[in-house]
């Protein structure tokens, strides 16, 4: 299960690292697509927040915190797996606040 869920996660990296939302955002023409990719990416921060809250329970609690989910949909720990993939659950434009780094980069040894 947690393999699945860090290939998920994998995929997320991937999608914002195509993307590329920091260039997007220099850019008012592509206004749309940035709001797009944004919302894209915050829905699938709640599914990967709610998938992995049973083992990360606290760092899950900040992400979700940040995305605004708790006021829109309740508390992290109520919230039910078998739903985890409906996608649009966070109301458009809602807003997402800055936490700390919750998993830091990890360098390899020399």
């Amino acid at each position: 299960g947690i393999n699945a869920i860090m290939e998920f996660c994998k995929r997320v990296n991937g999608y914002v690292t195509e993307k590329e939302p920091w260039k997007l955002a220099k850019d008012p023409a592509n206004q749309a697509e940035l709001e797009s990719v944004l919302y894209n990416t915050s829905e699938a921060l709640r599914a990967l927040a709610v998938l992995l809250n049973p083992v990360m329970p606290a760092t899950c609690e900040i992400l979700w915190q940040s995305l605004g989910a708790n006021e829109k949909l309740g508390a992290i720990g109520n919230q039910p797996i078998s739903n985890v993939a409906t996608w649009g659950q966070l109301p458009a434009g809602s807003t997402v606040t800055k936490t700390p780094v919750l998993f830091p980069r990890l360098e390899a040894a020399e």
